[in-house]
């Protein structure tokens, strides 16, 4: 089995000691990317827009670029886990999802959870088939 670390340049550095995702064979794993995780700096101090409809754009936008820096698309995502802050928020993000997705051709799960920073309102996992 051939393993491949992806950290795409167009992302900032993970805020921990991981990689952005792991490529097993040809199955992408994308870790937890937030509206974030294209911004260098401290965790801490990373900006993130205050509103669901900015973090959920943001968000699905850095998952395309690590799918894409892997020689993907995002019709290549056949699992998404979907984290986010607010219940009420569902609906919305669900909206932006369809955009990214309209081929409706992936399984999702989606939980509502306390996230690692207090404005933080989504986080998403992934997972792709690579040809």
């Amino acid at each position: 089995m051939e393993k491949t670390i992806i950290n795409p340049e167009t992302l900032g550095p993970a805020v921990g000691p991981f990689s952005r995702a792991v490529q097993l064979d040809n199955v992408l794993y994308i870790a937890g990317t937030s509206a974030f995780s294209h911004l260098a700096g401290p965790f801490d101090y990373r900006y993130l827009p205050p509103s669901i409809e900015e973090q959920a754009k943001l968000t699905f936008d850095n998952v395309q670029k690590v799918v894409e820096a892997a020689a993907g698309t995002m019709a290549d995502i056949f699992k998404i886990t979907l984290m986010i802050k607010h219940r009420a928020d569902y609906a919305v993000v669900n909206d932006i999802r369809a955009a990214y997705f309209p081929e409706r051709s992936l399984i999702s799960t989606g939980f509502q959870c306390e996230l690692l920073r207090d404005d933080m309102l989504i986080e998403v996992d992934a997972m792709a088939l690579i040809e």
